[in-house]
C-alpha cells in the first residue's frame, strides 16, 4: 500500500546537491554584481566624454596640416567654452538652462552670446552666477 505521507525533497537530497546550488547562486551574484559595475563605468565613460568633448581624429588631422604657429589657431584655443542656454517661445524676457523651462515650451537653444545678442536677459533663479 503507498503512503500519503508528504515528503520533503532537502530530506533526502545528496550534500552535493545542496553544494552545487549554493556554487551556482554565487556564481549567479558575481556574474551580476560584474556586469553592474561594467553598466556603470560605460555609462560614467560615456558621461564624460558628452561632458567634456575631445579632440577627434579628423581635428587632430586637419591641425596637423596646418602650419605651427598660426594666429587663428591659437585665438581659437584661448578662446572659452560656449554655454547652452534656451529660449521659451513664450517668454521674451529671459534665458535659461535646459531644467528650468517647462516641458511643453517650444524651447530654442542658442549661446549665451547668441541670447544676450537678443536681447535676453539671464534668469537669476536657474543662471545664479
Amino acid at each position: 500500500m503507498a503512503s500519503l505521507q508528504a515528503r520533503s525533497s532537502l530530506r533526502n537530497a545528496h550534500p552535493l546537491i545542496v553544494v552545487n546550488k549554493l556554487i551556482s547562486l554565487t556564481a549567479f551574484i558575481v556574474l551580476l554584481a560584474a556586469g553592474w559595475v561594467a553598466v556603470n563605468y560605460l555609462k560614467n565613460e560615456v558621461l564624460m566624454r558628452w561632458r567634456t568633448p575631445g579632440e577627434s581624429t579628423t581635428s587632430a588631422a586637419s591641425a596637423a596640416a596646418l602650419p605651427a604657429g598660426d594666429a587663428a589657431t591659437d585665438a581659437k584655443a584661448a578662446r572659452p567654452p560656449v554655454r547652452m542656454v534656451y529660449s521659451c517661445a513664450g517668454d521674451k524676457q529671459f534665458y535659461h538652462n535646459s531644467t528650468h523651462l517647462a516641458a511643453k515650451c517650444d524651447r530654442s537653444a542658442m549661446s549665451e552670446e547668441a541670447a544676450l545678442a537678443r536681447g535676453l536677459k539671464r534668469c537669476h533663479l536657474c543662471l545664479p552666477d
